[in-house]
């Protein structure tokens, strides 16, 4: 048996310690809280610059597919996709500068936008002809900020963004149980991101109260406490970003004290009978060093490794099972001690069960259809793990006696945390920013997660002569054919029949899917090279046709092995002449 949990089984019968020592144990336990409550603020300020900073590039990439339109009609219909498509843009406003003409998509009021008090912060490091927007108010009630792109001295393309959408990206982003992360206009010296999405626009009583006097002091980081609605605020704030914005991260002190407060309570208890228990010292440094250690685990296996041995050093179990919820498809999903990924069940009405901060300890008698599935047979705690209001993964100790709800609830609030700040991390870091399908390291991932599965094919797909069409055509064709091709693909092998789309880099994309054999994944696989083959996109009025070469394998053996034999199908494929789909049978 562990020596912690040797420590909770006997800690009644041996106390021996004077309330003093336990107060001053609570006292550690408050600062050591407030050193993690730091460490996640600091996380999520590099968490949330990241995001804005690729919210921003990928609306730089739009307005440069806005400015290679040829005519008013193309123009109008481009940007009305992109707002179609993207709930994060309010309007695109194109700005005639030799005639004043201010002209809205969307057929908007344009008065705000003519507004001379606007500031525009140039972006240098994207291009010297972008610059990102003050935050201004398009209309009562209603703030967004827009990124400019100015390819002349005539005309300006802008970019408006829907800040009421824009904001909830940062919402998954916390601190303890009650932080959040939100962000200033130096400009306007108003809230231009916060979780509450009727506070954006309005003045900052944080920024205000003190964080803009050291800001004007050259501080360009800092931590800084002030006084709000009866409650101790602790931030950490930034101004190290090239929009000239504050991001300010932090949480009431009172949810650093959480952590605490019961062995205060403990300690007037016990001073009451002048004894106290001295294995509540080591009890409580083990665990926050254990607990702490989630915070710094990059992916599911290492966050499961480090929870389970969590669980075996504090609480007496007689088995573990650790289940993520994917909200988009209804799957619980276990995940094995390398990453691996098996889904266990569908069941919308059970995710709807659980509730946040509820901790259950069942009989067999009242095992969930979850738990069945997982072969529980004894009694056991559940808990529910959540980021907000969504659920992200439960949790089932199978336990034949409770242990202290305290440490389960520790537990189950810290790792609650952790958790969704590296499901948050993860999504940003899984995506192509130009096209925003998986990238390669995602598309691994899922080869390995469906490895000897006869059902599930991989293509790797490849654009034929793409360097010509950058030669003749430039640059920005050869992007837009890109985007065009990775839209069809999409179309072509629609979820849930594809398992994952990606670009594997440059003009290489590839396809993960279900097929019932080889002929039908063949099939698939033509149907979608006769797709871009009869596929004509224009650009500057003229037609491009292309093609493209696939090579086809089953997923077997590894993710280095199927990869491998696809690239030699694609080989086989231009050797051909191009313009082909090669099976791998091997």
């Amino acid at each position: 048996m562990a020596l912690p949990k040797l420590v909770i089984h006997t800690l009644r019968p041996y106390v021996i310690l004077l309330s003093l020592g336990m107060i001053y144990l609570a006292y550690q336990q408050f600062k050591t809280s407030e050193q993690d409550a730091d460490m996640q603020s600091l996380a999520n300020l590099n968490t949330a610059s990241s995001l804005v900073a690729t919210q921003i590039e990928a609306a730089s990439s739009k307005l440069f597919l806005l400015d290679n339109t040829t005519s008013l009609t193309q123009f109008n219909n481009t940007a009305k996709r992109i707002l179609k498509h993207s709930p994060l843009y309010a309007d695109v406003i194109h700005v005639n500068q030799e005639t004043g003409q201010y002209r809205s998509v969307s057929l908007q009021s344009t008065d705000a936008e003519r507004n001379a008090d606007i500031i525009w912060t140039p972006l240098v490091k994207l291009s010297a002809k972008l610059a990102v927007s003050s935050l201004y108010e398009k209309k009562p009630g209603y703030w967004v900020f827009a990124v400019k792109y100015t390819p002349d001295s005539d005309n300006q393309i802008w970019l408006e963004f829907d800040l009421m959408h824009t904001t909830q990206s940062l919402r998954g982003l916390r601190t303890l149980n009650d932080g959040y992360v939100f962000v200033i206009d130096r400009h306007t010296e108003r809230l231009i991101f916060h979780p509450d999405p009727s506070r954006i626009g309005s003045p900052s009583v944080s920024y205000h109260g003190g964080i803009s006097a050291l800001i004007d002091s050259g501080q360009q980081f800092g931590h800084y406490e002030y006084y709000y609605r009866d409650q101790f605020k602790i931030t950490v704030f930034d101004t190290d970003n090239a929009f000239n914005w504050v991001f300010i991260s932090g949480t009431d002190r009172s949810d650093i004290l959480v952590s605490s407060y019961q062995f205060g309570l403990t300690a007037i208890f016990i001073a009451s009978l002048l004894l106290i228990s001295g294995s509540i010292a080591y009890l409580i440094r083990q665990l926050n060093q254990s607990l702490s250690t989630l915070n710094r685990q990059t992916d599911l296996a290492q966050f499961k490794h480090q929870f389970r041995h969590i669980l075996d050093r504090f609480v007496s179990h007689q088995g573990v099972q650790f289940c993520l919820y994917d909200r988009d498809n209804n799957q619980f999903s276990t995940v094995d001690f390398h990453g691996n990924s098996r889904v266990v069940m569908c069941d919308t009405p059970l995710a709807q069960h659980f509730s946040p901060g509820v901790i259950d300890y069942q009989s067999k008698a009242h095992t969930d259809p979850l738990a069945k599935k997982l072969m529980i047979q004894a009694r056991h705690y559940r808990l529910p793990l959540f980021s907000k209001d969504e659920l992200i993964a439960v949790v089932y100790i199978q336990a034949m006696m409770p242990t202290y709800r305290t440490i389960v609830r520790m537990i189950c609030d810290y790792s609650e945390v952790a958790l969704a700040n590296l499901l948050l991390h993860k999504k940003l870091l899984s995506k192509d920013v130009m096209t925003q399908l998986d990238n390669k390291h995602i598309m691994r991932e899922a080869i390995d997660h469906n490895i000897d599965n006869q059902h599930v094919f991989f293509a790797l797909i490849d654009i034929d002569r793409f360097k010509l069409i950058n030669d003749n055509h430039g640059h920005k064709c050869g992007d837009k054919i890109i985007l065009a091709t990775a839209e069809l693909m999409q179309t072509c092998f629609a979820k849930p029949k594809a398992i994952s789309h990606a670009r594997y880099g440059g003009d290489e994309f590839c396809v993960l899917f279900h097929a019932n054999d080889e002929n039908d994944a063949y099939d698939q696989c033509d149907l979608f090279r006769l797709l871009i083959e009869k596929h004509a996109y224009c650009y500057n009025g003229e037609n491009i046709h292309y093609t493209i070469s696939m090579g086809v394998t089953r997923v077997r053996d590894s993710q280095h092995i199927t990869v491998g034999n696809a690239d030699k199908a694609i080989s086989q494929a231009k050797g051909l002449g191009r313009n082909q789909v090669v099976l791998n049978t091997f």
